[in-house]
């Protein structure tokens, strides 16, 4: 009789302090940070087609002083290019190795067609402008005053 219950009080400790994690922090404890979350593909996400031209068609334009038939060529141009961008991220079948050589062959050939509407050294310039920084403003910090 003693030994069943003497197992069962050993059992149930057991179960009791796996339970509370005695080395570890528990949650809603100071301290606690949540496990970090990996992304598990190994994939490049696709982009959107139209809000890529919003920030590209306007810095060329201003930059290039494109007339309107020269900015329908660069917009189909852009969107061949990625478009083909599209297609080369979303086949999996793909290494990491074979996609980038891909992808910079279809930068080349984009490159190649931006020859029929701009000159080589607007080409160079257009290869030196970053489309991707954005103006962002600074947030000021708020200083508190001491109330003594």
């Amino acid at each position: 009789m003693k030994k069943p219950l003497l197992s069962l009080l050993l059992c149930l400790f057991s179960i009791l302090s796996y339970s509370q994690q005695l080395n570890n922090v528990q949650r809603g404890q100071r301290g606690y940070a949540p496990m970090p979350k990996y992304d598990s593909s190994a994939y490049v996400s696709t982009l959107d087609i139209y809000k890529e031209l919003d920030k590209v068609l306007p810095k060329c334009k201003d930059e290039f002083m494109l007339d309107e038939f020269e900015m329908q060529i660069l917009k189909g141009l852009l969107i061949d290019k990625m478009e083909n961008y599209n297609i080369i991220v979303e086949n999996e079948d793909y290494t990491r190795d074979v996609r980038q050589s891909k992808l910079k062959l279809n930068e080349f050939q984009f490159v190649k067609s931006l020859n029929s509407i701009l000159t080589s050294e607007e080409v160079a310039k257009y290869i030196e402008l970053d489309f991707e920084s954005e103006k962002k403003e600074k947030k000021k910090k708020r200083r508190k005053k001491n109330k003594s």
